[in-house]
């Protein structure tokens, strides 16, 4: 298992229970983890994990200028690389925030979305807003195909996983608590792009990214 662990972490995976069940349940054994650690230190790189129950993932051993100049790349390119994801999924969680909280392991169907979308101009008006970040989004496109294109979208960057073809429904994966932590960061340095994000902490509650 280890042979196949090694090359995702380096492909730069977040192996969570939802995408890759067996892999993180193989991880979440010591002697799994002290040879992956093992491994990734000859690389100068360490086993690195999202909370004591999320995703696991590579990351830097040790923080240089090299790594800074990294991090500062990627807050630079938020608006390409966090930023579009961001605004997909609060569209998502906006379609029923009593309900939807976008944790790892939650479903996402795309009739839920047609349904809300029909009964709210707001919401329509708002994926509308986001065509310009949406991979295959068109203008010209029905709501019901710009939708589906939004979940192919976030399916591909790793945030969803694809739990039924033929219902459209999709499953939250641990790689969101990723991002949620680098928005939070970003909040709370005041390094945000002309947003405003109430994150909630990665508990249970519902993750206000917009």
């Amino acid at each position: 298992m280890l042979a196949t662990i090694l090359p995702m972490l380096l492909d730069g995976a977040y192996i969570c229970p939802v995408r890759y069940p067996q892999e993180f349940a193989a991880l979440t054994e010591q002697p799994t983890q002290d040879a992956a650690e093992a491994w990734l230190a000859t690389i100068n790189m360490r086993l690195a994990r999202l909370g004591e129950e999320g995703a696991f993932f590579m990351a830097p051993a040790f923080i240089g200028s090299r790594q800074v100049a990294q991090i500062r790349d990627e807050i630079l390119r938020f608006r390409d690389v966090y930023f579009p994801a961001a605004q997909m999924l609060d569209l998502i969680r906006q379609t029923d925030p009593s309900t939807v909280q976008l944790v790892p392991g939650e479903y996402v169907a795309l009739y839920d979305l047609d349904r809300a979308l029909a009964q709210s101009t707001t919401l329509e008006v708002q994926l509308r807003g986001v065509l310009g970040v949406i991979r295959n989004g068109s203008a010209r496109q029905s709501n019901h195909e710009n939708l589906r294109a939004l979940l192919e979208h976030l399916a591909k960057d790793g945030y969803l996983v694809l739990a039924n073809k033929d219902s459209g429904t999709y499953q939250v994966t641990g790689k969101i608590e990723q991002l949620f932590a680098v928005v939070q960061y970003l909040d709370e340095h005041k390094l945000l792009p002309n947003a405003e994000i109430d994150d909630r902490g990665q508990s249970g509650q519902t993750q206000e990214l917009l």
